[in-house]
């Protein structure tokens, strides 16, 4: 029965197929490729990663999302991003199976803070599997055969303006409107528009310490009784951020997450998602390369009594090495100059 409610929301419902045109994610923050075409080459890295989502688990043929990315920048430069996808989201009868690439250009406004323009065609291809369903009417032509099917051209564009405190995301996708027509019935593929905000605040940041050419502290600040530089303090951040989803004739959804961080190693968040759930992120990294992450919901509408929650995790892995910073680099060169001093300190005493 669970079966031909699906396939009747798909077909009769148009509604209802736009709500599942686009994943819904929990640890948006992982995320941020899917949501955003302008995000490849943000960084000085490149990335690979995969994810999987079950949403409202204990209900029959509830949705399932899976996915691969790759992205970076040539030469790890942050000018010229690129990347490509391949997504999978099934929802009972219901199955989407995609193909995307990605080209972003990064322009640099000043010192700290950059804008970058992204494009993200590809290839979509829905099915339904009729085989699989329990039809109130045997003998409706438009249902017979094995798999309805058809695909579509897609393209999503957006925009990024950001910098190592903050970033504002804004996003289209499927600006080739309705190009996807199972039935006279459908409406098709529908525009969603999305704008993400967030804030990187450090309560802890890190104090940059000069020394002078022996390697002793000049700043008058943290230095050890030998002259050398202080172990500096771990970074602590919260990271506050915001989303708005919006595709006609639903109303806009907003999505609130706040995720602390420290050393850059483990992080922890708590999301809420405006008349339908609430969750929490945990994750890690391991060698500062692999990155882990897990996320819970439960959900807060009426489907809460047909459901355990939704699980979603992320895998992700640093393929290239990352580029010391300046503070890095200064850092090193300092520690190295203390070390040869001590060194030389010690022949002189012997």
């Amino acid at each position: 029965m669970r079966k031909l409610l699906f396939i009747v929301a798909f077909l009769g419902l148009g509604i209802s197929a736009q709500g599942q045109q686009q994943f819904v994610f929990t640890n948006f923050l992982m995320n941020d490729y899917y949501y955003s075409p302008a995000v490849a080459g943000m960084k000085d890295v490149h990335m690979a990663n995969v994810g999987f989502r079950a949403q409202w688990a204990g209900f029959d043929e509830a949705p399932r999302s899976l996915y691969a990315n790759y992205y970076g920048s040539f030469r790890n430069e942050q000018k010229h991003g690129y990347g490509a996808s391949i997504i999978n989201d099934r929802s009972g009868l219901v199955s989407n199976t995609g193909f995307l690439i990605n080209y972003v250009y990064h322009l640099k406004l000043n010192e700290t803070m950059r804008l970058a323009f992204g494009v993200k065609p590809g290839f979509q291809q829905y099915n339904i599997k009729l085989y699989d369903a329990l039809l109130a009417d045997e003998g409706d032509p438009m249902l017979t055969g094995n798999v309805l099917s058809t695909g579509a051209f897609d393209l999503q564009a957006g925009l990024n303006w950001y910098s190592e405190k903050f970033f504002v995301m804004a996003s289209m996708r499927h600006i080739f409107g309705e190009a996807v027509k199972f039935t006279g019935f459908n409406d098709g593929l529908s525009k969603h528009y999305t704008a993400i905000v967030g804030y990187n605040w450090n309560l802890n940041k890190k104090k940059k310490v000069e020394t002078d050419s022996t390697g002793t502290s000049t700043s008058g600040g943290p230095a050890d009784e030998t002259g050398s530089p202080k172990k500096k303090k771990k970074d602590f951040i919260l990271t506050p951020v915001v989303m708005m989803n919006y595709v006609f004739p639903m109303k806009p959804q907003a999505s609130f997450m706040l995720r602390a961080s420290y050393d850059n190693k483990f992080w922890g968040g708590l999301t809420y998602r405006m008349d339908d759930a609430a969750g929490v992120s945990i994750g890690f990294v391991i060698k500062n390369r692999f990155h882990i992450g897990y996320s819970f919901d439960y959900s807060l509408g009426d489907v809460q009594n047909y459901n355990s929650g939704s699980h979603e995790i992320v895998l992700s892995f640093q393929t290239t090495s990352k580029k010391p910073s300046l503070d890095e680099q200064d850092e090193q060169l300092n520690n190295s100059i203390f070390d040869e001093n001590k060194e030389g300190k010690k022949k002189d005493k012997e």
